[in-house]
């Protein structure tokens, strides 16, 4: 027998979907023709998170990290109704989605080496006679790619800004064993089409007046809110900004071209590099940036320290690794920011 889900967005608009035996919140929600949040599918990455406000469930197997220490919070693609659930969802009516993302081709322009682990993928979309040739998205969204001959989906974050031309760029971690990564670092050539399925997800900015905005990333996860910040220099956003960019070591640091275009834009945006392997003689990428021996979690903790006035409090935009958001999390918690005020992203290995 099937169960009744209520899906209850932030802003209290309701969807009811029934779930039969077995199945995933995720999965049942998307039967009904309502697309949820959900990167890996398997309870990694924690794209996926809500909360059941009554009725009882299964979970199935998960990563811990991917709920970032939310007690009260699940993973829908892990959770499975025994009875009829309530969930509330993070986000508001207008990032649910109530049909099936769209589908794209796209050529490769180039490969560009950034780092010995880091590429930047230049894609330029095929044009489509219903969808034209622009690239339409929302800065801080994904796309899924698909991996030639393999039928398989990894999703990588926009690092640009929705264009008329039909450019895709992405940051992306290549990883020993991983399939697209594999595919990127030994297979793939310019011109070469590749499948493509979104723009997806709810990560973004949030509209709250005049309060600073703050972006703290580690690796990769920096290609979203680097869309975010080009989205503000080129609306002219007024806000008081900060990035804080966490890498292992002085070789990992990337990005520094991205980052000084967008700051000859926002002068006054606020550039830190934590290197937590430092080497002697440690030198920012570009004079205009602050750089430090120390973690992301260190600089975000030592500077919400120095806040003295709540109206002061910045919306804090959060993407990296599990182990590196949840940490981060726990220091705004730690510092008293409220929940509502953190947006975070983790970065699902592919």
């Amino acid at each position: 027998m099937s169960c009744q889900v209520r899906l209850v967005t932030a802003d209290g608009d309701q969807r009811v979907v029934h779930a039969e035996p077995g199945q995933s919140v995720v999965e049942a929600a998307k039967q009904a023709g309502i697309i949820l949040p959900s990167l890996c599918g398997k309870g990694t990455c924690g794209t996926c998170v809500g909360r059941v406000e009554a009725g009882s469930y299964d979970m199935r197997p998960f990563e811990d990290d991917a709920l970032g220490g939310k007690q009260d919070a699940v993973l829908l693609c892990c959770t499975e109704p025994t009875s009829d659930l309530d969930v509330a969802l993070p986000f508001d009516s207008t990032k649910l989605v109530e049909q099936a993302p769209n589908r794209r081709e796209a050529g490769i322009v180039s490969i560009e080496r950034l780092t010995p682990h880091i590429v930047k993928l230049t894609l330029q979309l095929e044009p489509d006679d219903e969808l034209g040739s622009a690239a339409e998205f929302e800065a801080g969204q994904y796309m899924q790619i698909e991996v030639p001959g393999r039928g398989e989906l990894r999703a990588y974050s926009m690092s640009n800004v929705p264009n008329w031309d039909g450019t895709l760029e992405f940051l992306i971690h290549i990883r020993v064993g991983g399939l697209f990564s594999t595919y990127l670092d030994t297979q793939a050539r310019e011109d070469d089409i590749l499948n493509l399925v979104g723009p997806q997800g709810t990560f973004g900015l949030v509209e709250n007046g005049m309060r600073p905005r703050w972006f703290v990333g580690g690796g990769c996860g920096l290609a979203p809110l680097l869309s975010m910040l080009r989205r503000m220099a080129e609306w002219g956003d007024p806000q008081e900004s900060r990035l804080i960019l966490g890498v292992n070591t002085a070789a990992d640091m990337f990005g520094a071209a991205e980052i000084g275009e967008v700051l000859d834009q926002l002068p006054e945006l606020q550039v830190t590099t934590a290197v937590w392997r430092p080497e002697a003689g440690l030198q920012p990428a570009d004079e205009r940036f602050e750089c430090v021996a120390g973690s992301s979690v260190d600089v975000l903790t030592a500077a919400l320290a120095q806040i003295d006035d709540p109206e002061l409090v910045p919306d804090i935009y959060v993407c990296g690794p599990p182990g590196m958001v949840t940490a981060l999390e726990e220091a705004t918690a730690a510092a008293g920011v409220d929940p509502e005020l953190v947006h975070s992203e983790r970065i699902a290995a592919n």
